[in-house]
């Protein structure tokens, strides 16, 4: 298939007609042999068919006009959603991305924003897929510069940046000094506030070493299924309206007597370059509401908080000795 409709569509450049057809609500106006061709390569019933439909629009959309390159992205994101790659055409979609912020801060004028609509939600579909590219993205400083700045003028959700900042394969070191124990935690699409964090973090700990841990009461199911995003049902998303979490430990870190919730994983010290919490019963209580303090991003982003390694007496007395906690 050569899609030489689909090729000179991607390339040619958005009327006004376009954008007013789109903007009151009609959809997006095609001609008929695009129409043809985006039929054509969107019908694969495989995972490897659709993979193989998401690389044909791909390879169209750098140099693209920017409305016509974000329907791409956006059909991409469809086909991903069925089953595609989404790693087929995310880079070429996050480069797009940067193109449509790059554009809003200097012209956010109708056209740019149509382009929005389509480019951003493509990027999300992506991205909450690909733990490996939120890695590799979250090392672009002026990504999250630019998104700063946007969102602050209301020119892009405050959910595009919430996923540039999640924490993927992050080792946490949690010290128990009152059991002389030390436990290694790996955290994957975890928000940047530690209520998200302590959630996920006291199920996993309680689930390896037990109930009645440091004297903690059980954790809430319904919290830890949502706080993981976990298959979650229009009533699960109905229930968390009213849903409440609280810790079920002490959490803190050397020094310090307690560690707020609303900070970020990254506000941790760090001991060999890994982030640390110590955990101890339970004395002040505090509790957070989890659809303000981390509401799903995105349906198929999956977080988790899960235990890598427990150290044996001698590491963890160790570690405690390094802390001034033996």
């Amino acid at each position: 298939m050569d899609m030489r409709a689909l090729r000179e569509f991607s390339q040619a450049e958005t009327g006004a007609a376009e954008i007013e057809h789109f903007a009151s609500g009609h959809g997006i106006w095609l001609p008929e042999d695009v129409r043809a061709e985006l039929a054509e390569v969107q019908s694969g019933a495989t995972a490897a068919e659709l993979t193989a439909g998401v690389v044909s629009l791909r390879n169209l959309m750098p140099g693209g006009d920017l409305f016509h390159t974000a329907l791409l992205a956006l059909l991409c994101g469809t086909m991903v959603e069925r089953g595609a790659d989404p790693g087929a055409a995310i880079d070429a979609t996050l480069e797009l991305l940067t193109r449509q912020l790059d554009a809003l801060a200097e012209k956010p004028d109708e056209l740019t924003r149509a382009a929005g609509q389509l480019s951003l939600p493509a990027a999300m579909t992506m991205l909450s897929r690909s733990k490996e590219t939120r890695k590799r993205w979250r090392e672009r400083p002026a990504i999250m510069d630019r998104l700063d700045q946007l969102e602050e003028d209301e020119l892009v959700p405050f959910w595009l940046r919430e996923m540039f900042t999640l924490h993927d394969d992050v080792e946490l070191l949690v010290l128990d000094p009152k059991n002389r124990r030390a436990f290694e935690f790996r955290l994957i699409g975890v928000r940047d506030r530690l209520y998200h964090c302590y959630a996920l973090l006291q199920d996993a700990l309680l689930r390896h070493a037990g109930p009645g841990y440091l004297d903690a009461e059980p954790v809430d199911p319904a919290a830890v299924r949502y706080a993981r995003n976990d298959r979650l049902t229009r009533e699960d998303h109905a229930a968390a309206a009213t849903l409440m979490d609280h810790q079920r430990f002490h959490f803190a870190y050397p020094g310090v007597g307690f560690m707020p919730g609303s900070g970020s994983p990254s506000e941790l010290p760090t001991l060999d370059g890994k982030p640390l919490l110590t955990v101890a019963p339970k004395g002040i209580h505090f509790n957070w509401r989890p659809s303000n303090m981390y509401g799903v991003l995105h349906e198929a982003l999956a977080s988790s908080v899960e235990l890598t390694h427990e150290f044996d007496s001698a590491e963890a007395a160790a570690l405690l000795s390094r802390c001034g906690l033996a």
